[in-house]
């Protein structure tokens, strides 16, 4: 009996742009909207905390050890009767610091908390999806494909929308937002050294499309 080598067809992968794949996982997170835009707002809270961390610090130098004077912000939170007191500055420095602490670390564990939701949620119904197609396909598609690469994809590939819906989109919205007010408030203080800051963004932004451009093909 003769047997003939049959070739394995290829795979055909569809080209889609960075757009497209972007409109279909919007429409694939659609049901986890709202837990994604409470950690869009958690992440936007962030900001300002970011922004207020170097402020005690910054009272104890100049105020404390200097004979600067409080910032306009924060004068209206300073009692009266610790202006004038060294040592009552530094108790509103201590509790300043503490306080931003508590809420930054409120804010990261209620993140924390909605992206462990929603993430295991997204990957989960992704999962589901992935295996109904499988079942849909023939039976001599797998006699054919082999099985192998299928389950990986179903185990490994699916959490990937997690990945990029919650800890690559939300967390490049949020840094995009810091970054802006970090330079406003550089800006407003020295625009000379913002510019400085400013010049090693060119060289990352090119870095990071040298790698998409790299790496993009082998997905």
């Amino acid at each position: 009996m003769n047997h003939r080598m049959v070739d394995r067809p290829e795979p055909t992968r569809k080209s889609q742009s960075d757009i497209a794949l972007l409109g279909r996982l919007v429409k694939q997170a659609r049901p986890y909207w709202g837990h994604i835009s409470a950690i869009l707002a958690l992440r936007m809270f962030g900001v300002p905390l970011a922004l207020l961390t170097p402020v005690p610090l910054a009272i104890a130098v100049d105020r404390v050890v200097g004979s600067d004077e409080l910032p306009g912000f924060i004068s209206p939170f300073v009692p009266d009767a610790w202006t004038d007191s060294n040592l009552g500055l530094l108790a509103f420095v201590a509790g300043f610091q503490l306080l931003i602490v508590l809420l930054t670390q409120l804010q990261e564990l209620g993140s924390y908390a909605l992206r462990a939701v929603a993430g295991q949620g997204l990957a989960k119904e992704f999962r589901s999806k992935l295996f109904a197609h499988l079942q849909r396909l023939s039976l001599r598609y797998h006699d054919t494909q082999g099985m192998a690469e299928s389950v990986y994809r179903v185990q490994m590939d699916a959490p990937a929308i997690r990945d990029v819906a919650i800890n690559s989109v939300i967390p490049t919205l949020g840094s995009a937002v810091t970054l802006v007010a970090m330079v406003f408030v550089i800006a407003r203080i020295d625009w000379q050294l913002a510019l400085v800051a400013l010049a090693v963004s060119p060289m990352l932004f090119g870095l990071a499309r040298f790698y998409n451009t790299r790496m993009r093909p082998r997905y």
